[in-house]
């Protein structure tokens, strides 16, 4: 078994409350021993204007010695891009002009940045705000592989069957869903779980505005009939913790029949 956590945030207007109420809640999923956390889009009431803003995150991902993706931020990026390099300290190489990216940071069990994934697609006002990522990364954590897309991205299966053939176990979206999206994200999410037969993680912020109900989707297989069903779980609409133990031999075992039963040999 795998833990995983997902941080149901509350908007907070501060970035100073912003990230104290989130390293409280890190407190919380570690001292629970969950082993990859993940924390909701734009969390964080600012762009963020340097890695060492994270800070705080690293050092509950060092205490715990947890994977955090940290959610996603505006995060200006070196020309080089995509192409960029990264020390420990996460601080990118390039010089120069830069461009703005939605980037998902990775912060590894010693508290050094792992890599970033960028939004692939961006949505709304953000597609006059910032570059669409090119990549989809696959991080590694105890023998774990696992992909990010950002919020919109669970819209196109592509990403997701992309990830999967590239050895993803486990994916994670997080996102910034209002309300009235619930209902269609929800759909989304269980849509790429079960046509790929692989968990999917995506926390979602809380607010007025926001509609929270992060979502889980597990699996389960009935053997007898053999058919493969998701184990869902919704968190409610205000702020709050979600812990799973994902059963990632269950799942790589059915992926696997899935994956053999896919064909390339259509025509019109």
């Amino acid at each position: 078994m795998t833990r995983v956590a997902l941080l149901q945030l509350e908007l907070k207007d501060s970035p100073d409350e912003a990230m104290e109420h989130a390293v409280r809640r890190l407190q919380q999923v570690g001292a629970a021993n969950s082993e990859i956390v993940c924390l909701p889009e734009q969390w964080y009431p600012k762009h963020l204007e340097g890695i060492d803003e994270l800070k705080p995150i690293q050092e509950m991902a060092r205490e715990h010695r947890m994977v955090i993706i940290a959610g996603a931020f505006f995060e200006s990026i070196g020309e080089e891009g995509e192409g960029y390099s990264e020390g420990n300290d996460g601080s990118s190489s390039g010089t120069g002009s830069s461009s703005i990216y939605l980037s998902a940071p990775v912060i590894g069990p010693d508290g050094s940045i792992l890599g970033r994934q960028f939004k692939l697609h961006p949505f709304g006002r953000e597609l006059g705000m910032v570059r669409a990522g090119r990549r989809i990364r696959i991080f590694e954590h105890n023998g774990i592989r696992f992909s990010i897309g950002i919020c919109h991205d669970v819209v196109f299966p592509e990403i997701a069957r992309f990830a999967v053939r590239n050895g993803a176990d486990l994916l994670f979206f997080p996102s910034k869903i209002l309300g009235e999206g619930i209902e269609p994200w929800h759909i989304y999410v269980k849509a790429r779980a079960l046509e790929n037969r692989v968990p999917v993680i995506a926390p979602n912020l809380c607010s007025r505005e926001y509609g929270g109900m992060s979502i889980v989707v597990d699996l389960a297989y009935n053997e007898s009939v053999d058919i493969v069903l998701p184990n869902v779980v919704v968190a409610p609409p205000g702020e709050h913790v979600l812990i799973s133990d994902i059963d990632v031999e269950l799942s790589r075992s059915v992926r696997a029949a899935r994956m053999r039963e896919l064909r390339s040999d259509y025509t019109l």
